[in-house]
């Protein structure tokens, strides 16, 4: 930095920003820019000032909003959001003071509206809050969330939630061994002062957190993992951190970051923290530095390759008796004084990707595989994606996971189970570095049938071709685009529970979740695909009323004009019906919903002609008054043929007709559809207005069928 900027550099270390930031922020010219106009400003540059330098969009009047930090009446960094927006639209400054005053809200008015709300799932109550109060300070109204029971709960004597009904707590986390986890402390730890520490950092609350590798998008799976962090340390008090697990830049990129954000928060999460492996890369530089010196690293020049054979030949060795550690690595001996300068040549460039690694000096008396001196970190010559800096060295998931859980006082580390062999390495590193120990718990994947969910196996069908959010992927955004609902998704995990084992989960169950819900929200309309004229001989022109819901709750109404012509799918009628047949034939009448009983009259070139009758018919069904309301239909069917596509290998199970695209006609309650709206095709089918729609040409995607027409 050069004098102006070592202003700036006392400006952050007044604010306590840590040394690693500052480096980072060098790297960051538009922010080292706005934190001079800012300080230019103001005589008092403070937090607030620093968030306003960070986030700031481009052509900001950073001037102005410096100033109504000044006057206190911008105090938290959702209320900077809020003006910013707020600016976009060319207001006054006595506007923009107006937005504040009637945007933010005191503790008091929070606990009124949460007050107001008692009885609902917490969720629930953080989304209503979110849209009546969009600017309020969050940090506030997660607290005053955080301290209120769930609905329909008591205290028992030990601080639990219970079924106020029974008197026994009934929820999906209470069946199993999830049920008997430790309490926050109870876990033990290298010394008191450590537990002690931890507990006077976390209050004694719950902390968990969802750590995805932003490399992919998420899927149903991850829904899973997302329910029990979330819910588990809500359950309890505690709060949740979003942590990208982004050790590796080769695989990253910012559209995986802000897709991950996305996804958890339409499942309704929010939360506590964001932050990054890479948040903590600086610190685990120094805790290299001290293994090394402690005797427990040292920096090795054997290939990948050479390590993997190494380590097989170790095995066998020593189940003969020989237990020389040199076989593993003939750099394992080497002196503290040697391996220190090597990690600092690694650090400072001087080695290729593959020319050395730093490596653990590990129990070589486990038999854990992952215990032969497992790689802490490579090299790898790429700028990180959302640092902007190339940090050369980069650590290993096992060495980012185990002490970002320690950084941030995580209480219950959830796993998935094939992790199960990495808890020994985890604590071995984290007692040797002297760091507080979260608990490890592990539990089954979820699988589901008929597709895959391996994010390599997503991302090799993607490379040929597909998206990330296509309909027939299991991925968040993909049953999103399809029409799934997040609460029938997170009904559906819950409903799986909390187990070890593994097993393939019926996709039937899923879809049977989704119908539910839909079934309650889904809009009414009627969908002709192969249109059949009908002529009415003896219909006057009328005006019918087609309800847009149904159910005694939903009283909305849309009008339609009926004249003597309308149009029933062709596959309601036949002349020459086969037994249980009950739609319209030459001597059976029918019901059209809403519009009276027709039968048979005759046939034309061109039409069926009917007439209105006083009977009672067998079965009603759906029309339209013309054919004014073309659509496009886009039906889907599962990706692969079998319940279990790895059997035959996934690619060469592919269902290459999972595909269909039909034109469709509807009544005038279509109009004014938008993207991800919700529609039950009466008689056919749940369908999803998709992202690809125009006014002028609207896009459907069959979500699931009617029950009654599988």
């Amino acid at each position: 930095m050069g004098s102006t900027n070592n202003e700036v550099e006392d400006i952050l270390k007044r604010l306590h920003i840590s040394d690693s930031k500052i480096e980072e922020l060098k790297t960051k010219p538009q922010v080292l820019r706005n934190i001079e106009r800012i300080n230019q400003s103001t005589a008092n540059f403070t937090k607030m000032h620093y968030a306003l330098a960070c986030t700031a969009p481009k052509n900001a009047d950073l001037a102005r909003i410096s100033g109504l930090i000044d006057r206190g009446l911008i105090q938290h960094d959702n209320m900077l959001r809020g003006v910013y927006k707020a600016m976009e639209k060319n207001l006054s400054d006595d506007e923009v003071v107006e937005f504040i005053r009637r945007n933010d809200y005191p503790r008091e008015a929070i606990q009124k509206a949460l007050d107001e709300k008692k009885g609902k799932a917490k969720k629930d109550i953080l989304k209503e809050i979110k849209t009546e109060m969009p600017y309020a300070d969050f940090k506030i109204v997660m607290e005053m969330v955080n301290g209120m029971g769930e609905p329909g709960s008591v205290p028992n004597i030990d601080g639990d939630s219970a079924d106020a009904s029974t008197g026994a707590i009934k929820d999906w986390l209470d069946e199993g061994e999830i049920a008997r986890l430790h309490r926050p402390g109870e876990n033990p730890q290298v010394s008191e002062e450590i537990r002690q520490a931890h507990l006077e950092r976390t209050k004694g609350k719950v902390v968990t957190r969802f750590p995805p590798e932003p490399n992919g998008n998420l899927h149903i799976g991850h829904a899973k993992a997302i329910n029990l962090n979330f819910e588990y340390a809500e359950k309890f008090g505690g709060y949740t951190y979003l942590r990208y697990d982004d050790t590796n830049p080769r695989n990253e990129c910012e559209e995986h970051f802000e897709s991950i954000l996305e996804d958890i928060r339409w499942l309704g999460y929010e939360p506590y923290a964001i932050t990054s492996s890479s948040d903590y890369f600086d610190k685990m530089v120094d805790y290299s530095f001290d293994l090394i010196r402690n005797e427990k690293a040292y920096v090795c020049h054997c290939t990948l390759d050479d390590i993997r054979n190494r380590r097989k030949q170790f095995q066998n060795e020593r189940d003969s008796g020989n237990c020389d550690a040199t076989i593993l690595s003939p750099y394992r001996n080497r002196s503290v004084k040697e391996n220190l300068a090597e990690f600092q040549k690694m650090l400072d460039g001087k080695y290729g990707e593959g020319e050395a690694v730093f490596r653990f000096k590990m129990n070589l008396e486990s038999r854990n595989p992952l215990m032969l001196d497992l790689v802490g970190s490579r090299i790898i010559n790429l700028s990180h994606p959302r640092k902007g800096r190339n940090f050369y060295v980069y650590p290993s998931y096992e060495f980012a996971l185990c002490v970002s859980d320690s950084l941030e006082d995580v209480t219950h580390s959830f796993c998935s189970r094939e992790f199960y062999t990495r808890q020994e390495p985890y604590h071995w590193l984290l007692k040797n570095l002297g760091l507080y120990e979260p608990v490890q718990w592990e539990f089954a994947r979820l699988n589901l049938s008929n597709t895959v969910l391996s994010k390599r196996k997503l991302t090799e069908l993607v490379k040929r071709g597909m998206s990330w959010d296509d309909p027939r992927f299991y991925t968040i955004k993909g049953m999103r685009r399809r029409g799934f609902t997040p609460t029938a998704i997170n009904s559906f995990v819950r409903s799986v529970g909390i187990t070890f084992s593994e097993s393939i989960i019926d996709v039937k169950i899923l879809e049977n979740f989704v119908r539910d819900d839909l079934n309650k929200i889904a809009k009414r309309v009627f969908c002709v695909r192969e249109p059949l004229k009908l002529i009415i001989n003896n219909l006057p022109k009328k005006n019918v009323e087609l309800p847009v819901q149904t159910g005694n709750e939903h009283k909305e109404t849309v009008t339609v004009e009926v004249s003597k012509t309308v149009y029933i799918d062709s596959a309601d009628f036949s002349e020459e019906p086969s037994d249980g047949f009950l739609r319209l034939t030459k001597t059976s009448p029918v019901g059209l919903i809403n519009l009276g009983t027709v039968r048979f009259v005759e046939k034309t070139s061109d039409a069926i002609v009917v007439q209105l009758v006083d009977e009672k018919p067998s079965k009603h069904i759906h029309w339209v008054p013309n054919l004014s309301h073309k659509v496009e239909l886009r039906l889907y069917r599962p990706l692969f043929n079998s319940f279990n596509p790895e059997e035959k290998g996934y690619l060469e199970d592919i269902n290459f007709e999972s595909l269909e695209i039909v034109d469709g006609y509807c009544d005038s309650r279509i109009l004014g559809s938008k993207n991800l709206d919700k529609i039950q095709f009466v008689r056919f089918g749940y369908f999803c207005c998709d992202k690809d729609s125009r006014d002028d040409h609207l896009v459907f995607n069959l979500t699931l069928p009617l029950k009654s027409s599988i």
